[in-house]
C-alpha cells in the first residue's frame, strides 16, 4: 500500500507540470458508506465523470480508486474548453485503497497506518525510483506522452498529526527532455466513518511559500471532511 501511494505523488506529479464550476460537496460511497466531501478550497470545483475517467483515473495504482478529484475553478473551465493555459500546477484528489475499502478502520488499525508512514517514505532507494519512473511512463506512454524523468523524492517533514488524520509533504523533481520542475506534494491520511481515505493537493514548487499553502489548506480540508461527515 505503502509503494502504490509513492507511484501516486509521482505520476500526479508529472500532470501537475503539464497538463462550469459548481462548489457544492460531493456525495461519494467508499465501502458502501455515504461520505459528504467538500472541496478542498473555495476557489475549487470536483472536474466531473468525464475528466475523472479519462484523466485522473488513468495515472492512480490498480490498488487504490479515485473517489473524487478537484482543480482550480478556471483551470477546470479551461480544461474543459482544450483551452489550458499555464499548466495543471494545482490540483487535488481523494482516494481509497482498494483492499481496505470494506473493511472498517478501527483506532488501532488507523494507528498502525500512522506509524507506517515515515519508515516507509524514507526508504525511497533508487531501485524503488525506478520502478515508479517506469510505471509512471508505461501511463504516458497509453496516452502517447513523451517519457519522463525523475529524482529521488525529498521528504520535507510531516504537516500535522490528529486523532483521525494526519499529514507529510514532499518534494518531487521531473524532467523531460530540456524542461524540468519541481512539485510540491502534500498527503494526508484520513479515518472517516471507519473508512480508510487519502487525500493529496499537489502545486507546482517555486518557493518555501508553497509548502506553507499546501499545509494550510490540506489541514482545512482535512478538518472539513470529518467535521460533515461525524
Amino acid at each position: 500500500m505503502q509503494r502504490a501511494r509513492n507511484r501516486r505523488w509521482l505520476a500526479l506529479a508529472f500532470w501537475g507540470a503539464w497538463l462550469s464550476a459548481v462548489h457544492a460537496d460531493t456525495e461519494i460511497k467508499a465501502g458502501g458508506v455515504t461520505l459528504t466531501i467538500p472541496s478542498p478550497a473555495s476557489d475549487f470545483a470536483e472536474v466531473g465523470d468525464k475528466l475523472r475517467t479519462t484523466l485522473f483515473e488513468l495515472l492512480l495504482p490498480s490498488t487504490n480508486r479515485l473517489l473524487s478529484a478537484y482543480l482550480p475553478a478556471q483551470k477546470l473551465a479551461e480544461l474543459n474548453a482544450g483551452k489550458l493555459l499555464g499548466g495543471m500546477d494545482l490540483y487535488a484528489m481523494l482516494e481509497v485503497p482498494r483492499q481496505a475499502e470494506y473493511a472498517d478502520c478501527t483506532e488501532q488499525a488507523f494507528a498502525k497506518v500512522l506509524q507506517s508512514i515515515d519508515p516507509s517514505l524514507a526508504n525511497l532507494d533508487a531501485k524503488t525510483v525506478a520502478q515508479m519512473e517506469e510505471e509512471m511512463n508505461i501511463h504516458l506512454k497509453s496516452i502517447g506522452t513523451k517519457p519522463v524523468e525523475m529524482g529521488r523524492p525529498e521528504i520535507l517533514g510531516k504537516l500535522f498529526q490528529k486523532s483521525n488524520a494526519a499529514a507529510l509533504a514532499m518534494l518531487i523533481g521531473i524532467k523531460r527532455d530540456e524542461r524540468s520542475v519541481n512539485m510540491a506534494c502534500a498527503f494526508a491520511v484520513l479515518r472517516v466513518k471507519k473508512r480508510l481515505i487519502f487525500a493529496y493537493v499537489y502545486r507546482k514548487y517555486e518557493s518555501p511559500d508553497e509548502v506553507i499553502w499546501l499545509r494550510k489548506n490540506l489541514e482545512a480540508w482535512c478538518d472539513a471532511i470529518l467535521t460533515n461527515n461525524k
